[in-house]
């Protein structure tokens, strides 16, 4: 008796597909408990401690290699540049703004600064914050800006915020006011807040270049309560300059800008400036040049903790006198090493040479043309003027 092919066959398949089926499911059951599922108890329980220990490592790793590349820094420098204000109505761009990046870029990487350059910036506090937490065992900061500023007297309020006294209505606002930074977008950022961020980590040194106008923008009708000023500790304030491209309520040139007239100092210099004269420099420059410009330093000076820093070289005044005073000695001592007395007996001694191998060649040359005229000849190779052995013995007596 013979049986259908037809059923046979769909028995085999269907009897195969459920077989493959079993098996996929085992498959992936042995693969949760491999990988850990939450549902399935993992077959070896142990992987997921080791991987995440490796993970975890990785972590600290790269950690530890961020860390360690910002401890190792210690002069490190932000530069913030913004020549594009086209979102801005109110606002020009400024051409001179990246030539101006340029030469503060050459002047600090030239005294081992590490140095790092935005520019366009929107957000100017995000960015100084996060250069601060990057750089915060650095012993020596500095932060130059180049772009549009302003002493601020408009500040951003609501009118529906605000309470009522008998002096009227006060409005609170977190609108910065006083010489402010102006992102590429138009936010204010306080110079005040800067230093402020800047102090943050207690660095030994702060120095800041503001290359921007400080004039100021209009005024409100209603009393506002601005912002509050943090507290600065004197001890703090003593250990930061700020120096200012321009005077107060004054605009800040972008041709002949204050960077540019530093530079050219800083050439003109040797490549470091005492601190101290920077702005008396740069003034008689401008001056001197028909430039209807001033630059202004705050400085807290307490004693003489200003008097030698030389900026911005990573050594002060003394350390350099020191440098020019070693290479002095070591010319003077080159030249008294230099004996007078001792060279002009060299040179009397070599005059006597010469003269005694001039009379002995003199007298072969008399005994050859009488013997043997024809076969040898000898020629007088030295020759001693008179003039020569008479400077030299003089020479000799004025030494003595």
């Amino acid at each position: 008796m013979t049986l259908p092919l037809k059923p046979i066959k769909n028995a085999i398949v269907n009897g195969f597909r459920k077989t493959k089926t079993k098996c996929q499911k085992r498959m992936i059951k042995i693969r949760k408990r491999i990988q850990g599922s939450s549902d399935v108890e993992p077959l070896f329980p142990r992987n997921n401690f080791v991987r995440g220990s490796q993970i975890k490592t990785q972590k600290m790793d790269e950690s530890n290699t961020a860390l360690t590349s910002t401890l190792n820094v210690l002069r490190a420098a932000l530069i913030i540049l913004i020549p594009d204000y086209s979102k801005c109505e109110d606002l020009s761009d400024l051409n001179g703004v990246n030539s101006d990046g340029e030469k503060m870029e050459e002047m600090l990487t030239a005294h081992d600064f590490t140095v790092e350059t935005k520019r366009n910036v929107v957000d100017i506090e995000q960015v100084v914050k996060e250069f601060c937490k990057k750089y915060k065992k650095a012993q020596t900061l500095h932060f130059h800006y180049s772009g549009h500023g302003v002493e601020n007297a408009t500040v951003e309020i609501n009118p529906n915020w605000y309470t009522v006294n008998t002096a009227g209505k006060t409005f609170t606002t977190i609108t910065p006011a006083g010489d402010c930074m102006v992102g590429s977008q138009g936010d204010l950022y306080a110079v005040h807040d800067l230093t402020y961020e800047l102090m943050e980590n207690k660095p030994d040194k702060v120095t800041v270049t503001l290359d921007c106008c400080r004039n100021s923008r209009g005024f409100n009708k209603d009393f506002v309560k601005l912002k509050h000023k943090r507290k600065i500790s004197l001890s703090q304030q003593q250990n930061i300059a700020v120096i200012y491209g321009t005077s107060n309520l004054h605009t800040a040139s972008d041709s002949n800008s204050f960077t540019q007239e530093l530079y050219k100092i800083y050439k003109k210099e040797g490549l470091a400036i005492a601190i101290l004269d920077i702005v008396g420099k740069i003034n008689q420059s401008w001056k001197d040049c028909g430039i209807k410009q001033i630059c202004k330093d705050d400085i807290v000076k307490v004693g003489e903790n200003w008097e030698s820093y030389m900026w911005p070289s990573a050594k002060n005044m003394e350390d350099i006198k020191d440098g020019l005073d070693d290479i002095v000695d070591t010319e003077d001592e080159e030249i008294s090493d230099f004996d007078m007395k001792e060279f002009v007996l060299q040179m009397n001694d070599r005059v006597l040479k010469l003269e005694a191998e001039n009379k002995f060649l003199k007298s072969k040359l008399e005994m050859n043309v009488n013997n043997q005229p024809k076969k040898r000849k000898f020629t007088e190779i030295s020759k001693v003027p008179a003039k020569v052995r008479k400077i030299s013995f003089r020479i000799a007596q004025t030494a003595f």
